[in-house]
């Protein structure tokens, strides 16, 4: 920890976090069922974390089943996320959508997505790092490299994706979160610090 510590106190300085006002008020529970499609589009391909890996199946899906559906689609995933229903918890919600259960979500609008709209909703609460395990640095792999902390693999019961997707954010934000002004910064930080040898 005091080794992280010095080297976060001694990174240079990022940009802050975007700004994403303008998709808090669109996400709205008031906004969501009657936004543009253009919004949701543009939330999947050119928020902060998109990517050509992580939009092609969304984009494909979109072509193929067109605006109406698509777009309908979009909305019911990003609306039972974030509001409902009551009776199912936010990590069992997100393990339905990340896993397509029951028809829930739309095609392409995976944990990377999913984990942007939480940022962008609450962006003093998540990390925006897209996934939890990644070889190119989920919060998985971040963990062990940073703090050498051996996070649990996903499995079918209690590590559920969406279980694990908030636990190790709230741990990584729990960690780093005191030496950085918010968390894009932390995050940068966190995806391409080396530590001495």
């Amino acid at each position: 920890m005091e080794q992280v510590e010095k080297l976060a106190a001694a990174a240079p300085p990022t940009e802050p976090g975007p700004d994403w006002s303008h998709y808090q008020q669109v996400f709205s529970r008031d906004e969501i069922a009657d936004c543009h499609p253009r919004d949701l589009q543009a939330f999947v391909n050119e928020t902060p974390g998109a990517t050509n890996a992580t939009t092609a199946s969304f984009n494909r899906a979109w072509k193929s089943m067109g605006e109406h559906e698509a777009s309908a689609r979009s909305r019911n995933t990003i609306r039972y996320l974030l509001y409902g229903p009551p009776s199912v918890p936010l990590p069992d919600r997100l393990t339905r959508l990340i896993l397509g259960q029951g028809g829930l979500g739309m095609t392409g609008f995976k944990e990377p997505a999913l984990t942007r709209v939480l940022t962008a909703m609450s962006p003093d609460a998540y990390l925006p790092v897209s996934t939890y395990g990644a070889a190119r640095g989920g919060k998985r792999e971040i963990a062990k490299r940073v703090y050498g902390l051996t996070l649990p693999e996903v499995a079918k019961e209690q590590f559920t994706i969406g279980r694990l997707v908030l636990w190790s954010n709230d741990l990584l934000v729990d960690l780093v979160q005191d030496q950085f002004e918010d968390l894009t910064q932390a995050a940068a930080f966190l995806t391409t610090v080396k530590l001495p040898a």
